[in-house]
């Protein structure tokens, strides 16, 4: 779609919609003694421990998730991460350590998985964003534990060995062992990791599991699920995103266990899962804010390195939050508190390499691609989709 059709095609887009979906949530949500809180992602992982006044960040979802992870961070009033855990190096879970490491939220230990494959130990991603706070990386392996308060521990359950096929495979597995319950995390743990931390023979029974792999065809056997026996599963993933995910035959697994199924992509926010005397219930929580609707990418400008933002509402239109990610370099430009765009005004977002107009500098030497395919997507502060525009190429 050329440039003149996309803006009209947008105005009469804005015209249809008004403020259809505009609709609030509550929000109104707070940790129990002990909890979880499964932030929804996509198809990823992040998820926020807390065992009295320690809190914990289990993996940190995509890059372009960081709206949903610093939202659920900001509700819950979370400004001190005792610990953040990386199980493995995909990027749907260690996206989103790089904004995290440049963040305000203070972290006091970074913990990963000691097996690992694919990348040298300089380039991992969790040393990468410790190193960023002058700090190193703690390595864990079957057989470690993680003191919290109270007695409360983290159990490594697995790896015990490298998986060189798969660094999925490499996954941390922890268990949660506490006076209120027992909850059981296994990263995206396939089937022969699975298989090896079942021959072991641990009680793997607990009161919350999250579910490995999102849920997908290559994980959860029925032996492994009646093991668990957990009173809640909770699988993280987006069916759109990771078509075939939750697998029906995981489900039927779980379900077979006497587990209630819960699905982030079926909370907007997230799943709050609290655990008291070894009772675990599960609530979904939403996003109290309205969509906003109005703005769009008009273009994006592959040549000299600019994105034009334009606003077809009635309306001045804050952009204190929202955020700009770009799909070939997996980078993230968040736009500083304060910055209004008016009504049929347009916005140039630019880079040190950018020769004409720039109202706003993505501080870095190049962004958009000149020669592949890079699509541009806008965020508003909660992650959600605003809209999105490819280079051209």
């Amino acid at each position: 779609m050329n440039h003149t059709l996309r803006i009209i095609a947008l105005v009469l887009i804005t015209a249809l919609l008004g403020n259809c979906g505009e609709v609030a949530f509550a929000t109104s949500v707070a940790f129990s003694e002990v909890s979880l809180f499964a932030v929804n992602v996509g198809k990823g992982d992040a998820l926020l421990l807390r065992v009295g006044a320690w809190t914990g960040l289990i993996d940190t979802g995509k890059a372009r998730a960081m709206g949903r992870v610093a939202r659920a961070l900001e509700m819950l009033g979370i400004e001190h991460l005792d610990a953040v855990f990386l199980t493995h190096t995909d990027k749907d879970h260690a996206g989103g350590l790089e904004w995290l490491a440049r963040s305000d939220i203070v972290v006091d230990m970074w913990y990963a998985s000691a097996m690992f494959i694919g990348v040298k130990e300089t380039k991992h991603p969790a040393v990468k964003a410790a190193a960023m706070r002058g700090q190193e990386v703690c390595w864990l392996q079957r057989g470690d534990e993680v003191q919290l308060e109270g007695g409360t521990v983290l159990r490594v359950l697995a790896p015990a060995s490298l998986s060189e096929d798969k660094d999925n495979n490499n996954s941390l597995v922890m268990m949660l062992k506490s006076d209120q319950g027992r909850i059981l995390l296994t990263g995206d743990m396939e089937l022969p990791e699975e298989a090896e931390l079942l021959s072991y023979r641990d009680d793997l029974a607990c009161e919350v599991l999250k579910v490995a792999n999102h849920a997908d065809d290559d994980t959860t056997s029925d032996i492994f699920a009646q093991a668990v026996s957990a009173q809640i599963a909770v699988i993280s993933t987006d069916s759109l995103e990771k078509p075939g995910t939750p697998d029906p035959d995981v489900i039927c697994h779980l379900e077979a266990a006497d587990s209630q199924v819960i699905v982030t992509q079926d909370a907007e926010l997230g799943w709050m899962v609290s655990l008291s005397d070894g009772v675990a219930t599960a609530r979904a929580v939403n996003i109290d804010a309205p969509l906003t609707s109005g703005i769009f990418i008009m273009e994006v400008d592959a040549s000299d390195d600019r994105i034009f933002l334009g606003n077809y509402s009635g309306r001045s239109i804050d952009l204190g939050g929202f955020y700009l990610h770009s799909s070939r370099g997996d980078e993230l430009f968040t736009f500083p508190d304060n910055v209004f765009i008016a009504p049929g005004d347009t916005l140039v977002i630019g880079t040190n390499s950018t020769e004409g107009r720039l109202d706003l500098l993505w501080d870095d030497e190049k962004v958009v691609h000149k020669k592949n395919t890079d699509t541009i997507t806008l965020y508003d502060p909660f992650g959600r989709f605003i809209d999105s525009c490819e280079n051209g190429k």
